[in-house]
């Protein structure tokens, strides 16, 4: 919201008075958002082209600005969100991954590969928030730009149970450390986003897997959970979903499954297709037909 504020909100409305800002006004901005390079007033420079979404974002903290009284009955036009899929990892993709790593890189991709954590909860992690006899990690914080943050919403305050292989690489990885990050730089400081996208970007290359960024773990760990038949309620509650409605659009389903599953929904066999669907054609029996 700062960014939105700072970047474009602020240069262009700024100065003008809240009365000023009218729906007419308002899709006169949300125009010049959508062009092919937007101009940054009172500055010698473009900015590239914004994406639907991020348009509407920054329209959405406008509405926040102005208060629903204001807005309510406005009819803004907003630009259409082309459908496409969100990247996500399959179960081999990450697999791959995980086992063309080394080290900490090997460690982090694997935790975010096997519970679906964001990034940021990821490099958030303490040591004390990982329980190995149990069997679980504890969400309590989220890594922002640098700084301990609270989780994303309070669903976001969570135990995510986890399975044994992880649990030993994770032993491995701490190799008897009972304090400070679980991931961190070599100065103990926590990992930066931008970074560790780079040296995935760099392991997806060197094993010729298209490009994907971190978020496609958690699509990939929600999907492979629902393929396997998991609760829907239970992945909500350990990817730290608000609602179920938000885990369905994490969930992507291969062409392969949806073959396999469409062919074990068979109800009949081959020959009972061959006879019809009310089954094979009725015979009287022998000597009916001469006693009539």
């Amino acid at each position: 919201m700062g960014s939105h504020l700072d970047k474009y909100l602020i240069p262009r409305l700024g100065d003008v008075l809240l009365e000023q800002l009218t729906e007419r006004r308002v899709q006169e901005f949300v125009a010049d958002l959508s062009r092919a390079e937007y101009v940054v007033p009172n500055k010698k420079k473009t900015r590239k082209k914004l994406s639907p979404k991020s348009v509407r974002n920054i329209v959405g903290v406008l509405k926040l600005v102005l208060g629903k009284k204001v807005w309510r009955d406005w009819s803004i036009v907003l630009p259409e969100i082309p459908r496409k899929e969100q990247r996500y990892f399959t179960e081999d993709e990450m697999r791959r991954i995980i086992e063309g790593s080394r080290g900490q890189w090997r460690v982090l991709f694997a935790t975010l590969a096997l519970t679906g954590l964001r990034a940021g909860e990821a490099f958030g992690l303490h040591v004390e928030d990982v329980d190995l006899e149990a069997g679980g990690i504890t969400v309590r914080r989220s890594v922002w730009n640098g700084e301990e943050v609270t989780p994303k919403t309070k669903a976001g305050y969570r135990v995510v149970h986890i399975d044994a292989v992880l649990s030993d690489l994770l032993k491995e990885h701490l190799n008897g450390r009972r304090g400070g990050r679980l991931f961190q730089t070599r100065t103990g400081t926590p990992l930066s986003k931008g970074n560790v996208r780079r040296k995935l970007h760099e392991t997806l290359r060197a094993l010729g897997i298209p490009r994907g960024g971190l978020h496609a773990f958690r699509h990939g760990r929600v999907s492979g959970l629902q393929s396997r038949g998991v609760p829907s309620d239970l992945v909500k509650e350990w990817v730290g979903h608000s609602s179920l409605h938000t885990t369905s659009r994490y969930t992507h389903f291969g062409d392969d499954y949806k073959r396999r599953i469409a062919s074990s929904l068979s109800l009949r066999t081959e020959e009972e297709l061959r006879d019809g669907p009310h089954g094979p054609p009725f015979q009287e029996p022998e000597g009916l037909s001469e006693s009539r």
